[in-house]
């Protein structure tokens, strides 16, 4: 919670509650964790990070809000994202770009497509591919501590608001004063 409100803002809810049972699920001021799907118990490791994935849907999703069909990489993408930053300012490690980016090269598809045009993989694209696509284009563009200060601009911008790709990536050229939509090609269709 200290970490997301520090470098996102403030957390938008008086109390947050975290229940440990059922699936991982995101709700305005409540978070569930214990399993995935089918699964059984995930193990304590898997648990923390399921929760704090969780935890920044408050920011992502439940104050930035999305179409989850059309647009499901703009919550997931961004939780996943920021539940990496976190991990990597509590170990102080360098972010491994390359084996990351190994993780996803097979993937061709955009990440912005409706749900139901990916074939078995979605959860690839929106929970993989985007959040790895963010970590490029932030590797191209100062890195982990722009990466937060981005973060926190973009949260000032849209709180409360719904946000989609076209947005997205207008904020996005603006913010870094993008002359075109090239760093957007690999994984975005831009319309």
């Amino acid at each position: 919670m200290n970490y997301f409100q520090e470098t996102i803002g403030p957390y938008p809810f008086k109390q947050l509650d975290i229940v440990l049972d059922g699936l991982g699920m995101e709700y305005p001021g409540i978070v569930t964790a214990h399993k995935i799907y089918d699964s059984g118990p995930v193990d304590p490791v898997v648990l923390k990070s399921m929760v704090v994935h969780e935890i920044a849907h408050q920011w992502f999703y439940g104050m930035i809000s999305n179409d989850p069909y059309n647009d499901a990489w703009l919550d997931e993408g961004f939780v996943g994202f920021a539940t990496g930053l976190f991990h990597f300012s509590k170990s102080k490690q360098s972010v491994p770009y390359e084996s990351v980016y190994k993780q996803i090269e097979h993937l061709e598809l955009p990440v912005n497509l409706p749900l139901d045009l990916y074939e078995s993989d979605m959860n690839s694209y929106v929970y993989g591919k985007s959040p790895v696509m963010l970590w490029r284009l932030f590797e191209k563009n100062g890195g982990i501590k722009e990466a937060e200060k981005f973060l926190k601009n973009y949260y000032q911008f849209y709180k409360y608001k719904e946000i989609n790709s076209k947005e997205f990536v207008r904020f996005t050229k603006y913010y870094f004063d993008l002359e075109d939509d090239s760093l957007f090609q690999d994984w975005l269709l831009i319309e």
